[in-house]
């Protein structure tokens, strides 16, 4: 009877571990969520320095979704709406002072577009520190 019991015990924590919510990995991006007024003022921040790197301006700079990974401070992935049926995913990083530094813009020319990289513009440097500019061609 104890074995039956012991087996019967294993299934059903295993079922149990399987259904659970998985976490992000440690170090792993975060599913992909709506943006908040924290993400919004991260964008707003940083709205001209995205602007100068492209080289264009943008009427509209509003952030839709994005991801975080911890990683001595805070990395963010954000997904910006500029309009004109573009979208600009920019990667930030927050540090343990709450000071955000631009990593990395990526331009999708369709909203609906999947984001693979096709050209690397040359890296530059903003504030000392390299970024690189990822721009997607059709």
């Amino acid at each position: 009877m104890t074995s039956r019991f012991c087996l019967l015990l294993v299934v059903v924590l295993f079922v149990i571990a399987e259904s659970a919510p998985t976490t992000p990995q440690l170090g792993g991006w975060s599913e992909w969520k709506n943006a908040d007024n924290s993400v919004n003022e991260i964008c707003r921040k940083l709205q001209p320095e995205v602007q100068k790197q492209l080289g264009e301006e943008f009427s509209r700079f509003e952030a839709l979704t994005y991801q975080t990974q911890v990683a001595g401070g805070v990395n963010y992935r954000i997904k910006v709406d500029v309009g004109v049926n573009k979208l600009v995913i920019i990667e930030v990083h927050q540090d343990l002072n709450q000071v955000d530094t631009l990593t990395k813009v990526e331009v999708v020319s369709s909203k609906n577009s999947g984001v693979v990289p096709v050209n690397v513009l040359v890296v530059k440097k903003f504030n000392d520190k390299k970024v690189n500019v990822l721009v997607v061609k059709q």
